[in-house]
């Protein structure tokens, strides 16, 4: 989320921590049942070699890593004030969220779960979702200063 502070935020949509926590138990749910248990959707996972998939999962996984820890330098220990646009929020809008959605990328295709893959297609949008509100918040707090920095830096392919 753009922005040096949470005070912001304070009108954060409503339940979205909830929301958050039952979408990564879903997912886990979903993607340990469907990949190490039921293997209903992995099929594809047997038809080529698995260490491909594992391999290229852990990559996306080391990225996620990244978006995460650079978005909590820049966010959360500057303890800065005011719209964050430089560091990773320079290449990205919303780099925790691109975070998120890359590690549960990384998780399906480790296993390959078509499954997991569908979880994290909800997931996207219910951050989408989050993010174009937070967005909005932040246009109505920072107007055009908010509405350069959106021009300039894509929301979730980084620059």
């Amino acid at each position: 989320m753009p922005g040096y502070s949470h005070d912001h935020l304070t009108g954060e949509m409503s339940g979205s921590h909830r929301y958050q926590m039952i979408l990564m138990i879903v997912f886990l749910v979903v993607w340990i049942l469907d990949s190490f248990l039921l293997r209903v959707t992995t099929f594809l996972w047997n038809l080529t070699f698995f260490w491909i998939f594992i391999g290229l999962g852990a990559v996306v996984i080391v990225v996620a890593a990244y978006f995460m820890n650079a978005s909590h330098k820049d966010l959360l220990d500057a303890h800065r004030e005011g719209l964050a646009t430089t560091g990773i929020f320079g290449r990205v809008r919303h780099p925790m969220y691109l975070g998120t959605h890359l590690f549960y990328l990384g998780l399906a295709i480790a296993t390959f779960s078509l499954a997991s893959i569908g979880v994290w297609l909800i997931i996207f949008a219910f951050y989408n979702t989050l993010a174009n509100y937070e967005e909005k918040k932040l246009e109505e707090r920072f107007g055009d200063e908010f509405l350069k920095y959106k021009k300039n830096v894509r929301k979730w392919i980084p620059t």
